[in-house]
């Protein structure tokens, strides 16, 4: 059995009033340069953490809320095999667009803002054995096939 976590990611906007590349705006004479602070990325540390966390068979996925010809059908067809329907689906399709959402199996355990990575192993690991022992649920989908 096959399990999908998605995680839906924040803008990714260059830092603002900067100089050349949104670095130091002072010349390179006056002790200006080019480093940079390293930006938080706080989905890589929940991918990471989720990654570590959970089996090879449960499959962490990291989308732009910009690639949503490949997010909406894909929280559409999840939402569908959990049951949802009308406007219980439209709801959870439109939570799981949301930038900084945690998505597990169609079901949208965060949006709008990541949980930290423990909590969101803790929801995760939550979700999935709620899943497992949930009778007469749909199961997930089968292993992808070969590229």
């Amino acid at each position: 059995m096959r399990h999908r976590v998605v995680l839906v990611r924040g803008p990714r906007a260059a830092a603002g009033s900067g100089g050349c590349c949104s670095g130091a705006a002072r010349p390179f004479d006056e002790g200006g340069g080019h480093r940079h602070a390293a930006p938080a990325d706080e989905v890589g540390a929940v991918y990471r953490a989720l990654r570590t966390a959970l089996p090879d068979d449960v499959a962490v996925e990291v989308v732009a809320p910009t690639n949503w010809l490949w997010l909406v059908p894909a929280l559409v067809t999840d939402g569908r095999r959990r049951g949802l329907r009308g406007a219980a689906l439209r709801r959870s399709v439109r939570a799981g667009i949301a930038v900084e959402s945690l998505i597990v199996d169609g079901a949208v355990l965060a949006s709008g803002r990541l949980p930290s990575p423990a909590a969101a192993v803790a929801a995760v690991t939550a979700e999935l054995t709620t899943a497992a022992a949930a009778p007469g649920r749909t199961p997930p989908r089968g292993p992808a096939p070969p590229r």
